[in-house]
């Protein structure tokens, strides 16, 4: 950000953050997500639900978009007030890596919304156990062919796979040319190739308790595969990741602790948003922290620590100083 601007949204700061109810902030507040139906649908109705209870004639209104990388554009170019996003992806834009033809920026955090989605390497039980497979560096000497279900080319998931799967010297072309396959396909469709039998492991980041694992576990013995600490380290460093460990008892079928690393996702809003708009959505997510954890069950856990944890990429200014009055 240069100097200039950062002036400008300091003086829009000290102009706005200590106003009465932000009220004029917005009717209607858009909110750029992922798929219809999905978690980052949900928190779009828990984020309408809490603004509400600040400021009834507001709303928040979730739209459908491809993901986080869309988000970034969209919220930076003003065309969203709002976007859900994962961490991950921030890092990818920061450094202009693909999809990103250069740096892109322009956005800033408002809320970390969650940091407990594990990649879960799902294998099928009998077939590590026969290829001596506990850890993903193990398939760099495995010469056998093996069978891998990604998510969807180009999303994070898929890119963390393969960055991760890099680091201990597999690639997805090596997989190919061993006689092996890799399948890019979102939740549902994995979780069926699965049952099917017709993969060996899938990988994506997802909430323990996955209703698409539970399901593969009805029909396959499965395990997981831990990913070694230097990977967790690299993954952590370069692309805002999260070392995660799964314990043993997570699933009626594993009897081991497992490390891996995560996926966070935050809320954000471009870096020269309206502050009032901003001070609205921040006020809400922490004095209806409820309304938030109240959407799904695996949002139990999310709190005020857990919000103002986002360390990738700075907070917009005015969500900073209402995180700070509310001790965080």
């Amino acid at each position: 950000m240069t100097t200039k601007r950062k002036a400008t949204i300091s003086a829009l700061v000290a102009a706005t953050l200590y106003a009465a109810q932000p009220a004029s902030a917005a009717s209607n507040i858009t909110l750029c997500g992922g798929s219809p139906g999905g978690l980052w649908s949900l928190l779009g109705a828990g984020l309408d639900a809490a603004v509400r209870k600040i400021e009834p004639d507001s709303t928040v209104t979730y739209q459908t978009s491809s993901g986080g990388f869309a988000n970034i554009v969209q919220v930076a170019q003003g065309k969203c007030d709002l976007g859900i996003v994962h961490v991950g992806e921030v890092v990818i834009a920061q450094r202009g890596e693909e999809p990103f033809k250069e740096p892109t920026g322009g956005i800033a955090a408002v809320s970390m919304l969650y940091d407990w989605a594990p990649m879960q390497w799902v294998i099928d039980k009998a077939y590590a156990k026969e290829n001596g497979l506990n850890s993903i560096a193990d398939l760099a000497s495995f010469e056998g062919s093996f069978d891998l279900v990604v998510n969807r080319r180009g999303i994070l998931p898929s890119i963390l796979a393969e960055k991760s799967l890099a680091d201990v010297g597999v690639t997805f072309d090596g997989i190919e040319g061993g006689g092996g396959s890799v399948q890019f396909q979102g939740s549902g469709g994995a979780s069926e190739i699965m049952q099917d039998g017709k993969a060996d492991a899938w990988v994506n980041a997802t909430f323990i308790g996955s209703g698409a694992i539970r399901a593969i576990a009805e029909k396959r013995e499965l395990t997981l595969l831990s990913v070694p600490d230097e990977t967790i380290a690299m993954m952590q460093k370069n692309y805002g990741s999260k070392a995660f460990t799964i314990p043993a008892g997570a699933y009626p079928w594993l009897d081991k602790e497992v490390k891996t690393f995560g996926a966070s996702a935050a809320l954000i809003a471009a870096e020269d948003a309206d502050p009032a708009l901003v001070k609205l959505v921040a006020m809400a997510i922490f004095q209806h922290m409820e309304e938030i954890q109240s959407v799904h069950k695996a949002m139990g856990a999310f709190n005020g620590e857990l919000a103002a944890s986002v360390k990738a990429f700075d907070y917009h200014p005015v969500a900073a100083e209402v995180m700070a009055a509310a001790g965080f």
